[in-house]
């Protein structure tokens, strides 16, 4: 008896030893796998940041991480052998926020031309001219005016010098500027405007700007196209295409409605997904009742679908935005600042905040009973300590930690801000490719001090916040060239670099490492999603989504990392982009 237990006993031991070194069954104890990557670099991003050579898949999920050895014994006469010659893999990029809905509609209507200046801005307008019909309304491709080289509004003489044969409107800063014949055709052209309509005129008495109710004017003069719903779900695979061929595997879709959930259900049920898709859906609510509406009208249930398309947050958008003069600051805006966005004069200013503390609270306190995670769209600093301050009423009686509270944007933080996060449980949704295009913008019309603590990404990880960097992408097929670049190699590098466009770097301390970067964009944002046990990372288990690159991640020169491109994605087990 003795004999069998210590025989029982040295079986057990060489098996925990073999599971603890990496140990595999030799090939003719193990079910072949369907394809197996040989000879790389892998950046598992598991919790030991692992390096390992060599991964086997079987179906969708990854079945073996370790050397070449060891995954050849999973090599049959069936299975696909891929040598990747010493090439880095990493995880899937999840892509946590973007607007691929919307982008996809851009692909059916107006094209899409990126721009930097006035000048450029012209050029566009005499581009449209050539491309859409005649009489027909020119909405100018959306970009602030902080990433104009003269940081300003065009005048109508400019519009005027670009187009006079088609309206043309440029919109930003929640101001439009408009040409003569759009002026005409909106009977604008006067001295009697219409209620609600803000009118901001230049030192010779001519209007420079419209504000106000001068959406609405335009939509109803050019009320735009309606776009057939197949048609939509067409252009959407095919922008999930130009995802993959950057390396995004999962997107975070951040302003939905119960209509685009079907959608996205409808391309989910054709089998030409190659996304993973977790939908945020977003409502002004503003009471508990109004909760409970949007959630039926939903009729979906939390965290409802597969590992294909997810019901994720809710959402609420709780100020404004820096490129519009409208986030919520601690400090007042002052004169530079407001006369740079073309505000009212007013030293008291300090942004907008769209609800006041007590109706977040009871919006979040119902979300969080009815068991739905949510998230709020806020930018500034103070904006952010008034959710805060929301969730600690909600925290009294419910525990809200465990809902993954997601502040989206949060460009700003304190040292109060992130300790009460971590307490809270909060996780950061923020745009390092922002730093690229503004951080120049913040120290010239707020102050370095702005800039230095603008996308505070060294803040957030320190605190120990889970935090996801992403794009905001929302209009345009160019990965480097659209509102906003989604090339995640050029969020890597923000984030690594923190160099913006101009070679300044704001905030050194706000800088990550290459790793804390890579997880930024694989499995942070699987623990945001409540993902983080199946993607994100490639281990046993987990999903097959994994991307190959053309170079060294961790060790080409810094200013190398934009330019990396993926020559293979995989999704699910399945090849959905490959270099040609």
């Amino acid at each position: 008896m003795r004999k069998f237990s210590r025989l029982k006993n040295c079986v057990t031991l060489i098996a925990l030893l073999g599971l603890s070194t990496g140990w595999t069954q030799a090939a003719d104890q193990q079910e072949p796998a369907d394809t197996i990557f040989l000879n790389g670099k892998l950046l598992t991003v598991d919790a030991k940041q692992t390096v390992a050579s060599a991964i086997a898949i079987k179906g969708d999920r990854i079945v073996a991480v370790g050397s070449d050895k060891q995954i050849k014994a999973y090599q049959g006469s069936s299975t696909k052998t891929i040598q990747l010659d010493g090439k880095t893999m990493i995880p899937g990029i999840t892509e946590a926020h973007v607007h691929s809905i919307y982008v996809a509609k851009g692909m059916l209507g107006r094209p899409y031309r990126d721009y930097s200046s006035i000048e450029e801005l012209q050029q566009v307008i005499r581009w449209l001219d050539e491309e859409l019909k005649d009489g027909e309304w020119i909405s100018v491709p959306r970009v602030p005016i902080t990433r104009l080289k003269e940081r300003r509004h065009p005048s109508t003489a400019e519009l005027d010098a670009a187009c006079t044969t088609h309206p043309v409107v440029f919109t930003s800063t929640r101001k439009s500027a408009l040409n003569s014949l759009a002026l005409k055709k909106l009977g604008l052209d006067g001295e009697n405007f219409p209620d609600g309509l803000e009118v901001v005129k230049d030192e010779a008495g001519n209007i420079r700007l419209l504000g106000g109710s001068i959406g609405s004017l335009i939509r109803k003069a050019n009320p735009g196209k309606i776009h057939k719903s197949e048609d939509v779900i067409e252009a959407l695979g095919k922008v999930h295409a130009i995802y993959n061929s950057v390396g995004i595997t999962s997107i975070f879709e951040r302003a939905n409605s119960r209509e685009q959930w079907d959608q996205f259900q409808t391309l989910r049920d054709s089998g030409k997904m190659t996304v993973r898709a977790t939908l945020t859906f977003r409502r002004q609510m503003k009471s508990a009742a109004m909760v409970k509406q949007f959630v039926a009208d939903l009729a979906l249930k939390p965290r409802e679908g597969d590992d294909w398309l997810r019901a994720g947050p809710l959402k609420i958008t709780a100020d404004g935005g820096i490129h519009w003069g409208t986030t919520y600051l601690s400090e007042a805006f002052g004169k530079k600042r407001t006369d740079f966005y073309g505000l009212k004069d007013d030293p008291e200013y300090h942004g907008n905040l769209t609800f006041p503390v007590d109706q977040m609270a009871e919006v979040f306190a119902e979300a969080t009973r009815l068991g739905w995670q949510m998230s709020a769209h806020i930018t500034g600093d103070l904006g952010i300590t008034r959710v805060l301050d929301a969730l600690e009423i909600v925290n009294e009686k419910q525990a809200v930690a465990k809902m993954r509270f997601h502040l989206i944007h949060a460009y700003f933080s304190t040292p109060d801000i992130l300790e009460r996060g971590k307490r809270l449980g909060v996780c950061v949704d923020t745009q390092a490719y922002l730093y690229l295009k503004d951080a120049d913008f913040i120290a010239k019309v707020y102050g370095k001090d702005w800039a230095e603590r603008f996308i505070p990404l060294g803040d957030w990880t320190r605190a120990g916040i889970p935090l996801a960097i992403n794009s905001d992408h929302m209009d345009g097929l160019d990965p480097d060239h659209s509102i906003n670049s989604f090339n995640p190699f050029l969020m890597l590098y923000a984030a690594v670099a923190r160099k913006d466009d101009f070679g300044h770097v704001y905030g050194e301390n706000q800088k990550l490492t290459r790793m804390q970067a890579l997880q930024a964009v694989t499995l942070n944002p699987a623990f945001l999603s409540f993902d983080e046990k199946i993607k994100g990372s490639l281990e046993v288990g987990k999903l097959a989504d994994l991307v190959v690159l053309d170079r060294d991640y961790m060790n080409c020169p810094e200013q190398e990392i934009p330019e990396i491109k993926p020559t293979l994605t995989m999704v699910g087990g399945k090849v959905v982009f490959e270099q040609k």
